[in-house]
C-alpha cells in the first residue's frame, strides 16, 4: 500500500509540473468525449425524429356515395381488427367538407370551384394509422377484399417518404461528419498523451536513474505513467458528464416541446444509462491513454 501510494503522488507530481501540458491533453480527451456524446445524441435525435415523422403517416379511405354507413363501419371494425392498425377514425361527409373548407380558407378559388358544386362533393371517409409506416402496404392490400372493394372510390396514401429519406441521409452524414471528427481528435489525444509522457520521463529522468540504483523494480518506475494517463482519462469524463448534464437541462425543454408526442427525454436516457455510457467513455479514453503510454515507455523509458 506505500508503495501504491507513493505512485500516486509521483503521478500527481508529473502532473502539476506539467501542468500546461496536462491541460491540453485533458482539453483533447473531452473534445474526443464531445464528439462521442454528440453521436449518441444525434442517434436519439434522429430516432425521434423518424418516429415524428412516421406518426404523421396515415392512410384515408373515401368511400362511393352510395356506400352506407353501415359499409363504412364495418371497413373500419375490419380494419380495427388488423394487428397492424393502430387507429382508425371514421369522418363523416360533412365534417370532411368543413375540415376541407378550414385547410384552403385562404384560397378563394378553391373555395369558389367548391361552390359551384351542387351539394357536397365529399363522401365519408376513415383516415388510418399503423403502428409502423412499413405497414401500411399491407393494410392498403387488405382493403382490396371483395367485400369492401366495390364501396371504396379512392385510397389516399400520404408516406411522408421523401421526408422521411431526406431526414434519414441528413441524420447518416451529420453522424459520419461527428464520428470522423471524433476519430481525428482520438489521433491528436494519441498524440499529445505520447508527447507527455516522453516529456514526463525527460523531467524525471534524474528520479529515474536514482530509483534505478536504490533498487527500485520496474513497476515502481513505470506506475506514475500509468497513474497519469488514467488520470487525464477520468478527469476528463467528470467534465464531459458535467457538461452533458448542464447542456441537457438547458436544451431538454425546448426538445421535448419541438417533439411533440414523441418520448426525446435526453436527461432521463441520459440518467438511465449513465453508468454504462461514461464507463464505456472512461474505458475507451483509459485504454487510449494506458496503450500510448506502453508505447511512449517502450521508446524512450529504458528500465
Amino acid at each position: 500500500m506505500r508503495s501504491f501510494f507513493r505512485i500516486i503522488r509521483f503521478a500527481l507530481q508529473s502532473i502539476m509540473r506539467n501542468f500546461w501540458l496536462s491541460f491540453v491533453t485533458v482539453s483533447v480527451f473531452v473534445l474526443t468525449l464531445v464528439m462521442m456524446n454528440a453521436v449518441i445524441l444525434l442517434n436519439v435525435l434522429a430516432d425521434a425524429s423518424v418516429k415524428s415523422v412516421e406518426g404523421r403517416v396515415q392512410v384515408t379511405v373515401y368511400f362511393t356515395q352510395d356506400a352506407s354507413l353501415d359499409v363504412a363501419k364495418n371497413t373500419q371494425a375490419y380494419l380495427l381488427g388488423l394487428s397492424q392498425v393502430k387507429e382508425v377514425t371514421y369522418v363523416p361527409a360533412e365534417e370532411a367538407l368543413a375540415e376541407f373548407r378550414v385547410e384552403h380558407a385562404t384560397d378563394p378559388v378553391i373555395l369558389g370551384a367548391l361552390d359551384e358544386v351542387d351539394g357536397n362533393p365529399f363522401s365519408q371517409a376513415l383516415t388510418i394509422r399503423a403502428y409502423n409506416a412499413a405497414d401500411f402496404p399491407f393494410i392498403v392490400q387488405a382493403l382490396d377484399a371483395p367485400e369492401y372493394q366495390p364501396f371504396i372510390q379512392e385510397k389516399s396514401y400520404d408516406t411522408y417518404e421523401s421526408a422521411l429519406r431526406v431526414l434519414t441521409n441528413v441524420s447518416e452524414k451529420v453522424r459520419l461528419g461527428f464520428l470522423v471528427l471524433g476519430l481525428f481528435f482520438g489521433f491528436i489525444a494519441v498524440l499529445i498523451v505520447f508527447n507527455t509522457i516522453r516529456v514526463a520521463i525527460y523531467v524525471h529522468r534524474d528520479e529515474i536513474g536514482i530509483m534505478k540504483l536504490v533498487g527500485a523494480n520496474d513497476w515502481f518506475i513505470r506506475g506514475p505513467f500509468f497513474v497519469e494517463s488514467i488520470a487525464y482519462a477520468l478527469t476528463a469524463t467528470l467534465i464531459m458528464a458535467g457538461i452533458v448534464a448542464g447542456t441537457l437541462a438547458l436544451a431538454n425543454p425546448a426538445l421535448t416541446a419541438f417533439f411533440q408526442g414523441v418520448d426525446v427525454n435526453l436527461m432521463a436516457y441520459y440518467s438511465s444509462q449513465w453508468l454504462p455510457l461514461f464507463g464505456a467513455q472512461f474505458g475507451v479514453l483509459a485504454l487510449l491513454g494506458l496503450g500510448t503510454t506502453v508505447f511512449a515507455m517502450r521508446k524512450y523509458l529504458r528500465v
